[in-house]
Protein backbone atom coordinates (compact mmCIF):
# COMPACT_ATOMS: atom_id res chain seq x y z
CA UNK A 1 0.00 0.00 0.00
CA UNK A 2 2.67 2.94 1.44
CA UNK A 3 4.96 1.47 -2.44
CA UNK A 4 1.29 2.53 -4.10
CA UNK A 5 0.99 5.60 -2.24
CA UNK A 6 4.57 6.95 -3.34
CA UNK A 7 4.07 5.64 -6.81
CA UNK A 8 0.93 8.27 -7.02
CA UNK A 9 3.51 10.64 -5.78
CA UNK A 10 5.75 10.42 -7.95
CA UNK A 11 3.26 10.46 -10.79
CA UNK A 12 1.59 13.34 -9.65
CA UNK A 13 4.90 15.13 -9.22
CA UNK A 14 5.95 14.34 -13.08
CA UNK A 15 2.23 14.99 -14.75
CA UNK A 16 2.67 18.77 -12.90
CA UNK A 17 6.34 19.60 -13.97
CA UNK A 18 5.20 18.45 -17.45
CA UNK A 19 2.35 20.39 -17.42
CA UNK A 20 4.99 23.41 -16.12
CA UNK A 21 6.93 22.85 -18.74
CA UNK A 22 4.50 23.52 -21.53
CA UNK A 23 3.08 26.54 -20.19
CA UNK A 24 6.01 28.05 -20.30
CA UNK A 25 8.12 26.81 -23.00
CA UNK A 26 8.75 29.08 -25.86
CA UNK A 27 8.34 26.93 -28.58
CA UNK A 28 5.16 26.39 -27.36
CA UNK A 29 3.56 29.29 -26.45
CA UNK A 30 1.33 31.26 -28.17
CA UNK A 31 2.45 34.72 -29.57
CA UNK A 32 0.93 38.10 -27.70
CA UNK A 33 -1.22 39.85 -31.06
CA UNK A 34 -0.12 43.34 -30.23
CA UNK A 35 3.14 42.62 -30.73
CA UNK A 36 2.64 40.21 -33.91
CA UNK A 37 0.93 42.96 -35.61
CA UNK A 38 3.06 45.72 -34.67
CA UNK A 39 6.23 43.35 -36.21
CA UNK A 40 4.34 43.42 -39.09
CA UNK A 41 2.29 47.25 -39.97
CA UNK A 42 2.40 48.91 -36.88
CA UNK A 43 -0.09 51.59 -38.08
CA UNK A 44 -0.40 55.57 -37.99
CA UNK A 45 -3.45 56.32 -35.53
CA UNK A 46 -5.53 59.57 -35.04
CA UNK A 47 -7.68 58.39 -32.04
CA UNK A 48 -11.18 59.33 -32.26
CA UNK A 49 -14.69 59.09 -31.45
CA UNK A 50 -18.11 58.33 -32.68
CA UNK A 51 -22.02 59.31 -32.60
CA UNK A 52 -24.17 56.23 -33.44
CA UNK A 53 -26.62 57.50 -35.61
CA UNK A 54 -28.23 54.92 -38.01
CA UNK A 55 -26.18 52.19 -39.80
CA UNK A 56 -23.67 52.32 -40.37
CA UNK A 57 -22.75 55.39 -37.46
CA UNK A 58 -21.92 58.83 -37.94
CA UNK A 59 -18.56 58.75 -36.84
CA UNK A 60 -17.26 61.66 -35.15
CA UNK A 61 -13.38 62.94 -33.63
CA UNK A 62 -12.57 63.66 -30.61
CA UNK A 63 -9.34 62.17 -28.72
CA UNK A 64 -9.69 59.19 -26.27
CA UNK A 65 -7.95 57.69 -23.71
CA UNK A 66 -6.47 54.17 -23.95
CA UNK A 67 -3.10 52.60 -22.82
CA UNK A 68 -0.81 52.41 -25.76
CA UNK A 69 -0.14 48.63 -25.66
CA UNK A 70 -3.87 48.05 -26.35
CA UNK A 71 -4.42 49.98 -29.47
CA UNK A 72 -2.82 47.00 -31.21
CA UNK A 73 -4.71 44.36 -30.19
CA UNK A 74 -8.24 46.04 -30.58
CA UNK A 75 -7.01 47.01 -34.43
CA UNK A 76 -6.11 43.27 -34.85
CA UNK A 77 -9.60 42.25 -33.25
CA UNK A 78 -11.73 44.86 -35.50
CA UNK A 79 -9.55 43.62 -38.76
CA UNK A 80 -10.47 39.87 -37.59
CA UNK A 81 -13.99 39.87 -36.89
CA UNK A 82 -15.09 42.28 -39.14
CA UNK A 83 -15.04 43.18 -42.61
CA UNK A 84 -13.98 46.75 -44.15
CA UNK A 85 -15.72 48.56 -46.93
CA UNK A 86 -14.55 50.59 -49.72
CA UNK A 87 -15.46 53.94 -48.91
CA UNK A 88 -13.56 55.48 -52.39
CA UNK A 89 -11.28 54.28 -54.84
CA UNK A 90 -8.37 56.25 -56.32
CA UNK A 91 -6.62 55.10 -59.58
CA UNK A 92 -3.09 57.06 -60.54
CA UNK A 93 -2.79 58.81 -64.14
CA UNK A 94 -0.40 56.60 -65.17
CA UNK A 95 -2.27 53.45 -63.59
CA UNK A 96 0.42 52.22 -61.46
CA UNK A 97 -0.95 53.17 -58.22
CA UNK A 98 -4.46 52.20 -56.44
CA UNK A 99 -5.40 53.84 -53.70
CA UNK A 100 -8.82 53.00 -51.14
CA UNK A 101 -9.88 54.30 -48.25
CA UNK A 102 -10.95 50.98 -46.41
CA UNK A 103 -14.01 51.35 -43.37
CA UNK A 104 -14.39 48.84 -40.46
CA UNK A 105 -18.00 50.34 -39.22
CA UNK A 106 -18.49 50.44 -35.25
CA UNK A 107 -17.66 47.17 -33.95
CA UNK A 108 -18.65 45.87 -30.43
CA UNK A 109 -14.63 45.28 -29.03
CA UNK A 110 -16.01 44.39 -25.46
CA UNK A 111 -18.62 44.86 -23.22
CA UNK A 112 -18.59 48.66 -22.88
CA UNK A 113 -16.69 49.69 -25.66
CA UNK A 114 -16.92 49.97 -29.82
CA UNK A 115 -14.71 50.60 -32.47
CA UNK A 116 -14.46 51.86 -35.57
CA UNK A 117 -11.67 51.48 -37.79
CA UNK A 118 -9.92 53.20 -41.40
CA UNK A 119 -7.49 52.53 -43.62
CA UNK A 120 -5.89 54.49 -46.58
CA UNK A 121 -4.42 51.45 -48.70
CA UNK A 122 -2.35 51.88 -51.93
CA UNK A 123 -1.33 49.07 -54.01
CA UNK A 124 0.64 48.50 -57.08
CA UNK A 125 -1.94 47.36 -59.67
CA UNK A 126 -1.67 43.96 -60.90
CA UNK A 127 0.48 43.12 -58.16
CA UNK A 128 0.16 42.22 -54.04
CA UNK A 129 2.27 44.19 -52.93
CA UNK A 130 0.19 47.02 -50.70
CA UNK A 131 1.14 49.55 -47.85
CA UNK A 132 -1.19 51.50 -45.32
CA UNK A 133 -0.66 54.97 -45.88
CA UNK A 134 -2.91 56.14 -42.80
CA UNK A 135 -5.21 54.68 -40.30
CA UNK A 136 -7.54 56.00 -37.78
CA UNK A 137 -8.88 53.70 -34.91
CA UNK A 138 -12.11 55.84 -33.82
CA UNK A 139 -13.95 55.01 -30.49
CA UNK A 140 -17.98 55.12 -30.90
CA UNK A 141 -19.40 58.26 -29.12
CA UNK A 142 -18.50 61.90 -29.31
CA UNK A 143 -17.78 65.06 -31.36
CA UNK A 144 -15.43 66.51 -33.65
CA UNK A 145 -14.15 65.87 -36.54
CA UNK A 146 -13.12 62.17 -38.60
CA UNK A 147 -12.50 59.90 -41.28
CA UNK A 148 -9.99 59.53 -44.46
CA UNK A 149 -11.01 60.59 -47.47
CA UNK A 150 -9.12 60.56 -50.99
CA UNK A 151 -9.15 63.72 -52.34
CA UNK A 152 -6.90 63.38 -55.79
CA UNK A 153 -3.85 62.11 -57.61
CA UNK A 154 -1.03 64.71 -58.81
CA UNK A 155 -1.09 64.54 -62.93
CA UNK A 156 2.96 62.84 -62.71
CA UNK A 157 1.24 60.09 -60.19
CA UNK A 158 3.95 60.84 -57.73
CA UNK A 159 1.69 62.52 -54.88
CA UNK A 160 -1.97 61.24 -53.47
CA UNK A 161 -3.86 63.82 -51.48
CA UNK A 162 -5.85 63.59 -49.24
CA UNK A 163 -7.60 64.26 -46.07
CA UNK A 164 -8.06 62.88 -42.53
CA UNK A 165 -10.98 65.34 -41.60
CA UNK A 166 -13.66 63.86 -43.55
CA UNK A 167 -16.49 64.62 -41.78
CA UNK A 168 -17.86 66.77 -38.98
CA UNK A 169 -15.78 69.53 -37.27
CA UNK A 170 -13.89 70.56 -34.60
CA UNK A 171 -15.25 71.63 -30.83
CA UNK A 172 -15.48 75.05 -31.02
CA UNK A 173 -15.81 77.95 -33.40
CA UNK A 174 -14.48 80.04 -35.68
CA UNK A 175 -12.97 79.35 -39.47
CA UNK A 176 -11.48 75.86 -40.42
CA UNK A 177 -11.13 73.80 -43.31
CA UNK A 178 -10.01 70.16 -43.61
CA UNK A 179 -6.21 69.38 -43.88
CA UNK A 180 -4.34 68.47 -47.07
CA UNK A 181 -2.69 65.55 -46.24
CA UNK A 182 -0.13 64.34 -49.29
CA UNK A 183 1.60 60.95 -49.67
CA UNK A 184 4.84 60.97 -51.85
CA UNK A 185 5.09 57.36 -54.01
CA UNK A 186 8.40 57.98 -53.95
CA UNK A 187 9.29 58.51 -50.50
CA UNK A 188 6.73 56.75 -49.10
CA UNK A 189 6.27 59.56 -46.70
CA UNK A 190 3.06 61.26 -45.94
CA UNK A 191 3.21 65.30 -45.04
CA UNK A 192 0.44 67.62 -43.58
CA UNK A 193 0.32 70.64 -45.96
CA UNK A 194 -1.86 72.33 -44.11
CA UNK A 195 -5.56 73.65 -44.76
CA UNK A 196 -6.55 75.93 -46.99
CA UNK A 197 -8.39 75.53 -51.29
CA UNK A 198 -7.38 74.45 -54.42
CA UNK A 199 -7.03 76.84 -57.44
CA UNK A 200 -9.73 77.04 -60.12
CA UNK A 201 -7.37 75.48 -62.54
CA UNK A 202 -6.65 72.41 -60.23
CA UNK A 203 -2.71 72.76 -60.31
CA UNK A 204 -2.07 74.67 -57.27
CA UNK A 205 -3.17 74.60 -53.47
CA UNK A 206 -3.03 77.38 -50.85
CA UNK A 207 -2.57 76.40 -47.29
CA UNK A 208 -2.34 78.30 -44.01
CA UNK A 209 0.56 77.09 -41.89
CA UNK A 210 0.32 78.97 -38.48
CA UNK A 211 0.60 82.34 -39.75
CA UNK A 212 2.61 81.41 -43.07
CA UNK A 213 0.22 81.26 -46.22
CA UNK A 214 1.92 78.43 -48.27
CA UNK A 215 1.34 77.96 -52.70
CA UNK A 216 2.07 74.52 -53.46
CA UNK A 217 2.09 73.22 -57.38
CA UNK A 218 0.74 69.77 -56.88
CA UNK A 219 3.17 68.25 -59.49
CA UNK A 220 6.21 70.12 -57.98
CA UNK A 221 5.84 71.05 -54.35
CA UNK A 222 6.11 74.04 -52.47
CA UNK A 223 6.37 77.39 -54.70
CA UNK A 224 6.22 80.12 -51.85
CA UNK A 225 6.23 80.33 -48.42
CA UNK A 226 5.18 84.51 -47.38
CA UNK A 227 4.05 85.41 -43.78
CA UNK A 228 0.58 86.53 -43.12
CA UNK A 229 -0.23 90.66 -43.72
CA UNK A 230 -1.07 91.16 -40.18
CA UNK A 231 0.91 88.89 -37.63
CA UNK A 232 -1.56 89.76 -34.84
CA UNK A 233 -4.61 88.61 -35.94
CA UNK A 234 -6.41 85.27 -37.53
CA UNK A 235 -6.02 83.83 -40.17
CA UNK A 236 -9.67 82.76 -42.23
CA UNK A 237 -10.95 82.07 -45.53
CA UNK A 238 -8.84 81.75 -48.82
CA UNK A 239 -10.04 82.52 -52.34
CA UNK A 240 -8.23 81.70 -55.89
CA UNK A 241 -9.03 84.05 -59.02
CA UNK A 242 -10.75 82.61 -61.95
CA UNK A 243 -7.34 82.09 -63.75
CA UNK A 244 -5.49 80.65 -60.95
CA UNK A 245 -3.18 83.45 -61.31
CA UNK A 246 -3.60 85.24 -57.67
CA UNK A 247 -5.65 84.92 -54.57
CA UNK A 248 -7.32 86.24 -51.59
CA UNK A 249 -7.25 85.49 -48.28
CA UNK A 250 -9.39 87.36 -44.73
CA UNK A 251 -7.84 87.51 -41.33
CA UNK A 252 -9.47 89.17 -38.59
CA UNK A 253 -8.82 89.88 -34.78
CA UNK A 254 -11.84 86.73 -34.01
CA UNK A 255 -13.97 84.45 -36.06
CA UNK A 256 -15.59 83.11 -32.80
CA UNK A 257 -17.46 85.29 -32.87
CA UNK A 258 -16.59 87.26 -36.20
CA UNK A 259 -15.94 90.36 -35.09
CA UNK A 260 -12.88 93.40 -34.96
CA UNK A 261 -10.35 94.39 -37.42
CA UNK A 262 -10.91 92.70 -40.73
CA UNK A 263 -8.25 92.66 -43.45
CA UNK A 264 -8.61 91.57 -47.27
CA UNK A 265 -5.42 90.86 -48.78
CA UNK A 266 -4.29 89.85 -52.47
CA UNK A 267 -1.51 87.86 -53.11
CA UNK A 268 -0.34 88.14 -57.31
CA UNK A 269 1.82 84.68 -57.81
CA UNK A 270 3.73 85.54 -60.72
CA UNK A 271 5.52 88.82 -58.56
CA UNK A 272 4.82 87.49 -55.07
CA UNK A 273 3.15 90.81 -54.09
CA UNK A 274 0.62 90.96 -51.43
CA UNK A 275 -1.85 94.19 -51.37
CA UNK A 276 -4.07 95.22 -48.69
CA UNK A 277 -7.62 95.51 -50.50
CA UNK A 278 -9.50 96.48 -47.46
CA UNK A 279 -9.11 97.27 -43.72
CA UNK A 280 -12.41 97.32 -42.11
CA UNK A 281 -13.69 97.09 -38.50
CA UNK A 282 -17.43 98.16 -39.53
CA UNK A 283 -18.34 95.99 -40.68
CA UNK A 284 -15.70 92.98 -39.75
CA UNK A 285 -15.57 90.69 -43.00
CA UNK A 286 -15.18 87.34 -42.55
CA UNK A 287 -15.39 85.63 -45.73
CA UNK A 288 -14.29 86.09 -49.46
CA UNK A 289 -15.36 84.49 -52.85
CA UNK A 290 -14.07 85.67 -56.55
CA UNK A 291 -17.33 85.69 -58.11
CA UNK A 292 -15.75 86.96 -61.25
CA UNK A 293 -12.64 88.32 -62.68
CA UNK A 294 -13.12 91.97 -61.57
CA UNK A 295 -15.47 91.53 -58.53
CA UNK A 296 -14.73 90.09 -54.93
CA UNK A 297 -18.15 88.88 -52.48
CA UNK A 298 -17.28 89.19 -49.37
CA UNK A 299 -19.83 88.46 -46.03
CA UNK A 300 -19.90 90.53 -43.21
CA UNK A 301 -20.77 89.53 -39.10
CA UNK A 302 -24.12 90.35 -39.81
CA UNK A 303 -24.83 87.98 -43.13
CA UNK A 304 -24.88 90.92 -45.25
CA UNK A 305 -22.93 91.15 -48.65
CA UNK A 306 -20.66 93.56 -50.22
CA UNK A 307 -19.19 93.78 -53.21
CA UNK A 308 -15.76 94.60 -54.11
CA UNK A 309 -14.80 96.27 -57.51
CA UNK A 310 -11.14 95.34 -58.66
CA UNK A 311 -11.26 97.75 -61.17
CA UNK A 312 -12.85 100.78 -59.72
CA UNK A 313 -12.13 99.42 -56.20
CA UNK A 314 -15.11 100.53 -54.83
CA UNK A 315 -16.97 98.94 -51.86
CA UNK A 316 -20.79 98.69 -52.56
CA UNK A 317 -23.76 96.44 -50.25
Amino acid sequence: MKEFILLLILTLSWLLEGCRSLGTSPETSSPDPASTFQATKPPVLTMTSTITTGPPPTVVATEITMEPSAIPAIIETIIAISDPRIYSSHLSPDGKWQAEVLIYDCFPVSEVDENAYEQLKLTQTGTDIAEIVDSQLQSCGGLGAFGLAGLFWSPNSRYFYYTNAREGVPDGCGYWEPPFLRFDVTRSETVNLGSGTRSADGTKLATWQEQELVVWDVNAGEIARIPAFATDVETGPITWSPDSQSLVYVQLESFCPVSGMSYVVQLDLPQLRQTLLLASETPSFGDATWDRPNMLILNDENGDVWRYNFTTKELQQ
